[in-house]
């Protein structure tokens, strides 16, 4: 990745704007002590910067919700280590899933809780739904979210219009909002 510019926001601090060759399109992703936007091959920084212009207020208040969220957390001000979330994960994860499978009248073979930091969750053709532990890191809506998208994915596994469809009808009927804010957030990497 390549720094194109590096500015100062008076409300979001350190603003930086890096071309990645591997991107398809372009990314806020937003950091404890910057925000970075992703410009992607074939992008420009004029467009980039228009990209941060129009989602800047969005931005801001998922910082705010963020920042209250750690005020408000019974965690420390810092992340939980790896291995408390790992084992808080393990022993919540799997009962939520449960849960929520019951009350929407889903089945599924079994349920892993891992540290993958490629994807929120997934789910195998034999009906085994993998979840990182990283979930515990979203805002509870978010993870109801993401527990449902999996369990739709043992109706239908792939991400047809019919899938959509489930989910939409379980999500109550706001599926597409859910999954545009889960965009806002990204699995930690350091």
């Amino acid at each position: 990745m390549k720094v194109l510019k590096t500015v100062t926001d008076a409300q979001l601090g350190t603003v930086v704007y890096r071309h990645n060759a591997r991107a398809r399109k372009y990314v806020i992703r937003i950091k404890i002590d910057e925000v970075m936007v992703t410009v992607p091959w074939g992008g420009n920084l004029s467009t980039a910067e228009v990209f941060f212009a129009k989602n800047r207020e969005s931005v801001l208040g998922i910082r705010k919700k963020v920042e209250s969220r750690k005020a408000t957390s019974d965690f420390d001000a810092n992340r939980p280590n790896d291995k408390d979330l790992e084992s808080l994960a393990k022993q919540s994860l799997p009962k939520q899933l449960a849960d929520m499978a019951r009350v929407h009248g889903f089945t599924y073979v079994s349920a892993k809780t891992r540290k993958s930091k490629a994807r929120w969750g997934s789910c195998s053709t034999k009906k085994t739904i993998n979840l990182s532990y990283y979930l515990l890191l979203l805002p509870q809506h978010l993870i109801d979210y993401v527990l449902l998208h999996e369990l739709c994915h043992t109706v239908h596994m792939n991400h047809s219009a019919a899938f959509w469809a489930l989910l939409d009808q379980h999500a109550g009927g706001k599926s597409k909002d859910l999954r545009k804010e889960l965009r806002n957030y990204h699995i930690p990497t350091g």
